[in-house]
C-alpha cells in the first residue's frame, strides 16, 4: 500500500512540474509579442535588407533608404532654405526641403544639434548642419541625428547610418531588399 501512494505521489509532482512547466513556456512567448511593440531598449534586433522602404514624418509618401553600415551618421538630401548666421549657427534654427528626386518634397525647421565636416569624392571637407529627425524603418520609429547633405546624385534621398541602425536594433542582411514595410503608427511619429 505503501508503494502504491508513492507512485501517486511521484504522479501528482510530475504532472504539477509539466504543468509548471507549460505555463512557465506560454508565459515566456506572451512577453516575447509583448517586447515587439515596446520601446527600443526592450526590442529584439531585426534583420532588414540593404535597402528598405522608410518613411518620414510629414513627407506624404514612403522613400526608398539604403542601410549603410558604413557611415556613422544618417543622411537625408536637403536643400538649405535658410540658415542662422556665422554668430549664432551653433544652436540657431534650420529650415531645409527635403526632396526625394520623385516629386515627394517638404519643408522642415529644425534646430541645429551640431556641424560635422565630411571630406568629399575630390577629398575637400564639406561641412553640414546635422539635427534630429524620426524614421520609420521596419516598423519602427527611430529618432537619432540626421545631417543635411545634397544627395541629388545618389542613387538613394535617404542613406541610415549606424546611429539610427544602433538606436532601432536594426541589422542588415547585404544579400536582400524591401524586407519590411515602414508600418509605423502615425501618432508615434509626431
Amino acid at each position: 500500500m505503501k508503494s502504491k501512494f508513492c507512485s501517486h505521489t511521484l504522479c501528482v509532482n510530475r504532472n504539477i512540474l509539466i504543468l509548471i512547466f507549460i505555463s512557465l513556456l506560454s508565459a515566456t512567448g506572451c512577453s516575447l509579442q509583448k517586447t515587439q511593440a515596446v520601446n527600443s531598449s526592450e526590442q529584439q534586433t531585426q534583420t532588414v535588407g540593404w535597402i528598405e522602404k522608410a518613411k518620414i514624418p510629414g513627407v506624404e509618401k514612403e522613400i526608398k533608404a539604403k542601410l549603410d553600415t558604413g557611415a556613422t551618421t544618417t543622411s537625408i538630401n536637403a536643400k538649405i532654405l535658410e540658415k542662422p548666421d556665422k554668430e549664432s549657427e551653433s544652436g540657431g534654427m534650420i529650415k531645409f526641403q527635403f526632396n526625394d528626386g520623385k516629386k515627394n518634397t517638404e519643408v522642415f525647421e529644425r534646430p541645429i544639434v551640431r556641424w560635422v565636416r565630411i571630406k568629399s569624392r575630390e577629398g575637400k571637407d564639406i561641412r553640414r548642419p546635422v539635427v534630429r529627425m524620426k524614421l520609420c524603418v521596419a516598423g519602427r520609429w527611430i529618432e537619432e541625428e540626421v545631417n543635411l547633405a545634397d544627395r541629388e546624385d545618389f542613387n538613394y534621398s535617404v542613406l541610415i547610418g549606424r546611429n539610427m541602425l544602433k538606436q532601432g536594433k536594426l541589422a542588415v542582411d547585404s544579400s536582400v531588399t524591401f524586407t519590411t514595410e515602414p508600418s509605423c503608427s502615425v501618432q508615434e511619429g509626431q
